[in-house]
């Protein structure tokens, strides 16, 4: 796993996703090996952010966007995903609106492309970032690399 160069970054993201104002989804498809890294993620967060966590499939991205898009108490949208960025696998990127709105990833398994609801989120003044996990595979029914795994768990650690 490589971490961001900034020796700042887990704080910073550990900030965002502890604010009361912030929506954390993971994305991802549990049948796609390195892709489900969102969902593990998120889920293993959920507890400690009780009502302010979703998880793909249980909730599809587009629903928590359009359900809280006017909620005045949200201020931020946080998609944790598995991602084709070209790093190597299990590293670790944020990225904001500016850079997802043109983000074209090689792969998706999104049925509501990103950037659709990252201009949607902006459009109504909130914010949206995108904590990405470099996948190695994507196979169907394939096991989650060991890069990726590594990455899953040092995320699971930010909230401990």
């Amino acid at each position: 796993m490589k971490e961001p160069d900034d020796p700042l970054w887990a704080g910073r993201i550990r900030s965002l996703i502890l604010s009361e104002g912030t929506l954390v989804i993971g994305l991802g498809n549990p049948d796609r090996a390195d892709d489900v890294a969102g969902i593990e993620i998120v889920s293993r967060w959920k507890a400690r952010l009780e009502k302010r966590a979703f998880v793909e499939p249980e909730t599809p991205a587009e629903t928590v966007v359009m359900n809280h898009l006017e909620d005045a108490g949200v201020e931020a949208f946080l998609f944790v995903d598995a991602a084709d960025f070209g790093g190597e696998p299990g590293e670790i990127r944020q990225f904001g609106a500016e850079d997802v709105a043109g983000f074209k990833p090689a792969w998706s398994t999104h049925q509501v492309p990103m950037d659709l609801l990252i201009r949607l989120i902006t459009s109504k003044r909130k914010r949206a970032y995108l904590l990405g996990i470099q996948a190695g595979s994507v196979e169907l029914f394939g096991k989650m690399s060991e890069d990726v795994t590594a990455a899953v768990g040092a995320l699971s650690e930010l909230l401990d």
